[in-house]
């Protein structure tokens, strides 16, 4: 049974982070095809999961950007706090009889990442998905893609910070009183890392190796880390 003051502050946490809805943005596309790569899966999403439906902020092997919440695995991997498996879900009780395994796009293989964000709050999830059953992930493939998951959530955490020191900017400007900028060097450098960084996918096409831009990402969450 879900706790419905849990489940109040985690869509809250959700709603804080306005990523819901957000058009497709290269560094969010390239994790999912980094976590597709590595784990030699068709189908990978990083995935919010709002009350009523999960939401894809980037998916590769799918066309759909939203499904109803009574077809996601990934609202379940965000009950625990490792990587959460389905080795074959047509033999699964909890989801055998769900539409997307029944039908299109026939998942038989999930394994979830839990994007647990700053406050300890889970709101989504990056995922990978066969359509043929799998024993599980190797050890590599489980790093890998608890790796891809802790740099998505520092992608989250800079845009947050980024849009709340503008704001702060703002509001000051207007009361014509100082701006802090005891964030704004690290804010700086972490956007211009990540500006380099799309910048260089739209030139391949976002097809190549994506080693960059895991490094680019992992050097944003050492900032952030170390300002603390």
């Amino acid at each position: 049974m879900i706790d419905v003051s849990l489940e109040a502050d985690r869509l809250a946490t959700l709603m804080e982070y306005e990523i819901l809805d957000t058009p497709p943005e290269p560094q969010y596309d390239a994790i999912v095809g980094a976590a597709a790569y590595r784990t030699g899966a068709p189908i990978s999403t990083i995935t919010l999961v709002d009350d009523d439906r999960q939401w894809f902020k980037a998916r590769i092997g799918l066309d759909a950007d939203e499904t109803p919440i009574e077809q996601s695995f990934c609202a379940h991997a965000i009950q625990g706090d490792d990587l959460f498996i389905v080795a074959d879900a047509k033999a699964d009780p909890r989801f055998q009889d769900f539409a997307n395994v029944t039908g299109e796009p026939n998942i038989r293989f999930y394994a979830g990442a839990p994007l647990r964000m700053d406050n300890g709050v889970c709101i989504g999830t990056l995922c990978v998905i066969d359509v043929e059953p799998r024993a599980g992930l190797d050890e590599d493939e489980q790093a890998a893609l608890r790796d891809l998951a802790r740099r998505t959530v520092a992608a989250f955490e800079m845009r947050r910070e980024m849009r709340h020191h503008r704001a702060a900017t703002v509001e000051a400007m207007l009361h014509g009183g100082e701006i802090g900028d005891h964030d704004l060097p690290w804010l700086e450098r972490a956007s211009e890392h990540l500006i380099q960084a799309a910048a260089a996918l739209d030139q391949v096409n976002a097809t190549a190796p994506l080693a960059r831009l895991e490094e680019v990402i992992d050097q944003i969450d050492r900032l952030r880390l170390a300002r603390r």
